[in-house]
């Protein structure tokens, strides 16, 4: 149960966005996975990229992620399941010879899945030596999952929702808003970005978000012995301090009143969006010297409208167009652009031209483009 349970057959690249010396990028590694089930990983990578591109605010900064896939091989599928575990979950009993030796169980608590973290990260560096997070996926389907230095789900349903949620723990350094471990906060203000202990509207944490007519606090839980689930006393949105946050029911408060890292599925709040934005914008595309040429050359009767297309534009590229009358001596505005842009795929853009010529003549064109930023 480690490292002499399988090997490590290979590393692809399903997203690329450049040179990992200036990407963030994210190692999958296959835990609990034979090596003829390795289709049924690569499976699982595809439906958490699309998650993760699905969840704001990474679709706002996608090119500045690379992704990579590690293929390791166990002897055997699955995790262990301890039954019983301390916190009274039966677990299946199963005990599998897997690479990482992932568990259920782990500190006593039934959901809580991980593998062996240090090994973790030492085959994701050899795998991607300018790696900045990790994930291992594990290869069963009951719920589970853990943060901390490495990010682990297991094939769940609700598995790429579990892997955004650990992922915020992991690179991202946020805290559990949901309140199932004690009634009130102990420790202190949290390090986390997403807690806090302080309800000084001129010193709490997210002060900045907070408007002036937003209460403070702006819910706070009546009985510290059970979660408080009430509805919102706010619009959805609204930037405060609601209490119960860090798995604490009173005394630490959380920025919005619900957020992924309270529920799986539902959107970021503010707080975390900013913290996760604040990890990724330096690793952005940056403007270099531009590069020009000429996409398509032609010719527009008197006052006719065209349409063109031009297909498989990386999605990170800035793109500039412009249409320019070939024909000398014109007089007065001639060719007007409309540019409209599809998005075909998650990595590549169709640019829809349409050019019409405003003068009296037959008027040639060049359609040029100057690309902005693409390192």
């Amino acid at each position: 149960m480690s490292a002499a349970d399988g090997r490590v057959l290979r590393t692809e690249k399903l997203v690329d966005h450049g040179d990992p010396a200036r990407r963030w990028n994210l190692v999958i590694l296959a835990e609990g996975f034979r090596e003829p089930e390795m289709p049924q990983f690569r499976a699982a990578c595809a439906r958490f990229i699309d998650q993760l591109f699905a969840t704001p605010p990474f679709n706002e900064l996608w090119c500045a992620i690379n992704i990579y896939c590690v293929d390791v091989a166990s002897d055997e599928s699955g995790a262990d399941d301890p039954n019983p575990c301390a916190d009274g979950d039966n677990g299946s009993g199963l005990s599998a010879r897997t690479y990482f030796d992932a568990t259920y169980c782990t500190a006593g608590l039934g959901r809580l899945l991980a593998g062996n973290q240090a090994l973790a990260l030492a085959t994701a560096q050899a795998a991607v030596p300018q790696v900045r997070a990790t994930i291992g996926i594990v290869n069963s389907s009951r719920y589970g999952g853990a943060g901390g230095g490495v990010a682990w789900f297991s094939t769940h349903a609700s598995a790429s929702q579990i892997g955004i949620h650990e992922l915020g723990h992991s690179a991202f350094h946020l805290t559990d808003e949901y309140t199932d471990a004690r009634d009130n906060s102990t420790g202190g203000e949290p390090t986390a970005p997403n807690a806090t202990t302080d309800t000084n509207r001129a010193t709490t944490k997210w002060r900045d978000l907070i408007l002036p007519a937003t209460p403070l606090p702006t819910m706070s839980n009546p009985n510290c012995a059970n979660s408080d689930n009430r509805p919102s006393p706010v619009a959805a949105g609204t930037v405060g301090l609601f209490e119960g946050c860090d798995r604490s029911r009173c005394g630490a408060y959380r920025a919005e009143h619900d957020c992924y890292m309270r529920t799986l599925g539902t959107p970021f709040c503010s707080v975390c969006r900013r913290a996760i934005r604040n990890v990724l914008k330096p690793f952005m595309p940056q403007q270099v010297a531009p590069s020009v040429g000429v996409q398509f050359s032609d010719t527009l009767a008197a006052a006719e409208t065209r349409r063109w297309f031009t297909h498989s534009w990386p999605a990170c590229w800035q793109v500039c167009w412009t249409a320019i009358p070939r024909n000398p001596g014109l007089s007065g505005p001639t060719l007007e652009l409309r540019v409209r842009t599809e998005r075909a795929s998650r990595e590549l853009v169709t640019y829809w031209l349409d050019i019409t010529n405003r003068s009296a003549a037959a008027v040639e064109f060049d359609a040029r483009y100057e690309i902005l930023s693409r390192d």
